[in-house]
């Protein structure tokens, strides 16, 4: 390797003191370590003694938490190519931390996808070796595994030892966010095309995936940049944070809009199935966690923050973007359990369905919810080791 390239590798490498990242690396190390004799137990004893997943609610916590983390993935890389393809500046200049930070979400995602299948290794061979196409579900694999791929490479071009030119990292980046939309709403077309199950079935969540990602990177984002600096964030990212703060009231905004639209058609029709969801959430067993999680967290206080903060302070964007991702944990646990509630059969006695008023229980595992924890111990722990060793403040192609 010539000289020039050891230099720019060793040089890209610094300690960040001023940044309080150990703390959050210490935790991460801890929550990995928990989540990891979770994880080991499962692999040794299997699903169905560790997993409180069952005959009438095959997906639990575990796929929630995986769309939490790869929609929020693609939320980020919407926003960085805005700013690598597009020009927005105000993105522009926080794309390192985007593209590590999408990097990493996307990482933590596959964990929990990974311990939710059987048999992981099993399953990627026979993908590889006999795809069935016709599946949605194969399609949402291969634009996730592409666009990690795709967010990889982006790596390389930050922090690789060549300097490349704008048009190269504009087109990484506009793929990162072409094959992040495609990947995302196809995750809502797999659960879009159930028609057995009148909750999901329809383009609806395809379209809100997406548009509650994008709000869950904006939120991400000033969560980080509060974090970072301290809840002290420089001048030079004001127009930077006004933009995210801009970016999650809009999404907000179109999320409740259609919110109204998909609780309302499900009230007046009464589809089979679809209003006894919608029931579960509005007053059955998730209505703490609609009206608290979904409606409070995830819409009215960030959305009212937002409102309020006339002064664009980053302090209170920052704090309704914890709000939104909170809230937006409940929103991805209720769109998962609610719809597989109603039961597709009649719990007669000896039919092996179990119903509590009408409709199937299921109340997450310790194991679950450790594996909940490994996502966000990885999670934690390479980001942060970024912040703490990595330059992430240079904007790319300066």
């Amino acid at each position: 390797m010539p000289e020039q390239e050891k230099s720019k590798w060793t040089s890209i490498f610094s300690v960040n003191r001023e940044i309080p990242a150990m703390p959050f690396i210490i935790l991460g190390l801890v929550l990995i370590a928990a989540g990891g004799v979770a994880a080991l137990l499962v692999l040794v004893k299997g699903h169905e003694p560790m997993y409180a997943v069952n005959r009438e609610v095959p997906w639990g916590l575990l796929i929630a938490t995986y769309a939490f983390f790869v929609i929020t993935s693609t939320g980020l890389a919407f926003i960085g190519g805005l700013g690598h393809a597009f020009g927005v500046s105000e993105f522009a200049k926080m794309s390192r931390r985007i593209v590590v930070l999408a990097f990493v979400t996307l990482l933590a995602g596959f964990t929990q996808i990974g311990m939710e299948l059987g048999h992981p290794f099993r399953l990627m061979i026979y993908f590889l070796l006999s795809p069935g196409f016709s599946a949605p579900i194969v399609w949402m694999g291969l634009f996730y595994g592409i666009e990690l791929l795709i967010l990889g490479f982006e790596l390389y071009l930050i922090f690789g030892p060549r300097e490349y030119g704008h048009r190269v990292v504009a087109f990484t980046g506009f793929m990162a966010l072409l094959v992040g939309i495609i990947a995302t709403s196809n995750l809502g077309f797999v659960f879009g095309s159930i028609n057995a199950r009148p909750f999901y079935h329809g383009i609806y969540f395809p379209v809100f995936l997406v548009v509650s990602g994008i709000a869950g990177g904006a939120a991400l984002l000033s969560i980080i940049y509060n974090v970072v600096y301290r809840f002290n964030v420089p001048a030079i990212y004001n127009a930077s944070m006004k933009a995210l703060g801009k970016l999650l009231g809009i999404c907000i905004a179109v999320l409740i809009l259609m919110y109204f639209w998909k609780i309302l058609g499900s009230l007046y029709t009464q589809p089979s199935g679809a209003y006894e969801s919608i029931q579960a959430l509005l007053s059955g067993p998730l209505a703490a966690n609609f009206w608290i999680g979904e409606v409070v967290l995830a819409i009215l206080l960030p959305l009212l923050l937002i409102v309020l903060n006339r002064k664009n302070s980053p302090g209170m964007l920052g704090s309704a973007g914890l709000a939104y991702l909170v809230g937006m944990f409940f929103t991805r646990y209720d769109f998962i359990v609610a719809g597989q509630l109603p039961p597709m059969r009649e719990g007669l006695e000896g039919s092996g369905v179990h119903t509590v008023n009408g409709l199937a229980h299921y109340s997450p595992s310790i194991a679950e919810w450790l594996i909940f924890a490994l996502a966000i111990g990885i999670f934690l722990t390479l980001y942060f080791l970024a912040e703490r060793y990595l330059d992430l403040g240079k904007e790319i192609g300066h």
